[in-house]
């Protein structure tokens, strides 16, 4: 900046040398003037560029809080993801059919088959209610074997989509406190019915209720059971058989055998 004052300077120097000097003064403040109105200026410029600096520094603070922010997103989307594929890797997927049993009533029996996706996934972003109710259509297929899971076909509450009817697997969407309620019925047979049936978390056995009826005459038996627990994000819950059922799971007008869960609080 000095430079080049110094060299407007000797430019007006040499400019006026040959004027008397009250032209000289008139033409020195006239430089000056124009000096000053032009250190004003770049003041301003200065000023104004320090300020778009400074709002440029805000809103890369902003963007970066965002980035992390959906990089956190994209990380428990893909931890839910892969416990969902463990689990499907873990568990025995079946599908129902329809036949009928040696006393003309109509039963479901299930086969083996790969897993299918979810045509709706679970709900991945917070909700404040969680819960779901589903039942059998219908009476199982006689003599489950150990472990063997329970696909509640219909539905009749599913909020924030945590159940699923065609795998009986319900994912929890949010992390909380979660209550879960079982029922199962048998009907007295010839096969002396008798059933136990668990709720587990991801595998591992959170409760259990069991009934058994009579080899002769009529009448059915239902027991359940209610369990809480902590549940993360994720985590998968299914009710599955404990041992050998015999006779089959009953489930019609009369009786329901059911699986519903609520979340209690976050």
């Amino acid at each position: 900046m000095a430079v080049v004052f110094c060299l407007i300077l000797q430019l007006i120097i040499s400019t006026v040398s040959g004027l008397d000097s009250d032209v000289w003064k008139k033409e020195i403040d006239k430089r000056l003037s124009s000096l000053e109105e032009f250190n004003v200026h770049l003041l301003e410029e200065n000023a104004n560029l320090r300020s778009l600096i400074s709002e440029t520094q805000r809103e890369n603070k902003i963007l970066k809080r965002e980035l992390n922010n959906i990089a956190e997103r994209v990380s428990k989307c893909e931890e839910v993801i892969l416990r969902q594929d463990e689990d499907i890797n873990r568990t025995e997927e079946t599908f129902l059919e329809t036949r009928e049993s040696g006393d003309g009533s109509k039963i479901l029996s299930r086969k083996n088959s790969q897993p299918g996706p979810r045509i709706v996934p679970p709900d991945s972003y917070p909700v404040s209610a969680v819960a779901f109710y589903g039942y059998l259509s219908q009476s199982s297929a006689p003599n489950l074997s150990p472990h063997h899971p329970i696909v509640y076909d219909t539905v009749v509450i599913n909020r924030a989509n945590g159940y699923n009817k065609g795998d009986g697997i319900f994912i929890a969407p949010v992390t909380g406190v979660y209550a879960f309620h079982i029922s199962v019925c048998v009907i007295n047979g010839p096969e002396d019915p008798w059933v136990s049936l668990e709720i587990t978390l991801n595998g591992n056995s959170l409760g259990s209720t069991f009934e058994e009826g009579v080899v002769s005459g009529s009448g059915y038996h239902c027991s359940s059971t209610l369990i809480v627990s902590d549940v993360h994000i994720g985590d998968h819950v299914f009710v599955r058989t404990v041992e050998h059922v015999r006779g089959h799971i009953h489930s019609d007008h009369r009786g329901r055998s059911s699986f519903s869960g609520w979340l209690l609080y976050r």
